[in-house]
């Protein structure tokens, strides 16, 4: 136990609490990532479909589920490469096949690419996405 000022304070049959000093390990430390647009591969409608239709969404009440759905990442200064983007299934209905989306993913770790984009942005990068009357 401490005391007012942070110092250990010597307890009943002998015990002894001392402050515990943070330990700060760069391996739990931020992450440097890496933006860049994406190429969706497949449907992320069908995706959703799918997933929605298990068991456990019948009365799901947790945290938005996440999609994985395959890309093709473009970086600037990199050749392409392929990877499985996590997504929420909010954006779901604008993730076709075709349709480009800025993703972030980490320099040396290309396997682990997420989702960075809003609504807006998509449909104003995907013309094809917007229905004409």
């Amino acid at each position: 136990m401490l005391d007012s000022g942070g110092r250990a304070v010597i307890m009943p049959r002998g015990w002894i609490f001392q402050p515990r000093q943070a330990n700060m390990s760069p391996l739990f430390g931020k992450k440097e990532t890496v933006q860049a647009l994406a190429e969706i591969l497949e449907d992320g409608r069908a995706i959703f479909d799918q997933e929605m239709k298990k068991i456990k969404y019948r009365e799901y009440r947790g945290p938005e589920p996440m999609l994985q759905i395959r890309v093709r990442v473009q970086p600037e200064n990199e050749p392409p490469f392929e990877a499985v983007m996590k997504a929420g299934i909010g954006h779901s209905f604008l993730l076709k096949q075709g349709v480009r989306v800025q993703v972030k993913y980490e320099p040396q770790k290309h396997e682990h690419v997420e989702f960075d984009d809003g609504d807006q942005a998509i449909l104003d990068r995907n013309p094809q996405l917007i229905k004409k009357t």
